[in-house]
């Protein structure tokens, strides 16, 4: 007896938890309305910014990525911006490797914390830098001769809270990983 009433307990529990919570009750479905808030993966500007600051945004922002040190199947660079016009950074932005033909390739941009977000405000000609990393050693089904993944001619990158991208060149080869980047939020040097 005891066999047969726990596999029934457990088919009577699993069919409860499969079924609909609103059968028979009279509640409706919960779905999104539009005064849900919108879902961001961007950091927002802290309330401590100066007034009349803009947020820095492709058209206030020109980059390059240089070179940082490398070794044992590890690469690191450095994304530098410089603002044209009085602005604020607040956060990670976006990066997206791209071909010749600007189709993107493989990219996984995953936020480090160090360093984390801080407010950075730049004059015109100043700089701001978001550190870099990758792997250059294939992981997984990556294949072991020939590159692991397709090489990038350049990269599109999206300020912090920011839509449209500026484009900067990328000259470094393929990231393995399935195009893994570690990236910091941006800093003053």
């Amino acid at each position: 007896m005891i066999r047969l009433v726990a596999p029934l307990c457990a088919l009577a529990l699993l069919l409860t938890a499969c079924g609909d919570k609103s059968a028979g009750t009279g509640a409706q479905p919960l779905t999104p309305t539009s005064e849900s808030p919108p879902i961001s993966s961007t950091t927002t500007v802290p309330p401590s910014t100066s007034p009349g600051v803009p947020r820095c945004s492709a058209a206030t922002l020109s980059g390059t990525i240089q070179p940082a040190d490398a070794g044992a199947g590890n690469r690191y660079a450095t994304l530098v911006v410089t603002a044209k016009s009085r602005c604020t950074l607040y956060g990670y932005g976006g990066l997206q490797l791209v071909d010749t033909q600007g189709k993107p390739t493989p990219t996984n941009l995953v936020r480090t914390p160090n360093p984390g977000p801080a407010l950075v405000t730049l004059q015109p000609g100043q700089t701001a830098h978001k550190t870099l990393h990758w792997t250059v050693v294939p992981t997984g089904d990556e294949p072991v001769t020939g590159p692991c993944e397709p090489s990038s001619a350049g990269a599109t990158v999206i300020p912090p809270d920011e839509t449209q991208p500026f484009t900067v060149i990328y000259e470094f080869g393929p990231v393995c990983d399935h195009g893994r980047i570690e990236g910091s939020a941006y800093f003053k040097p």
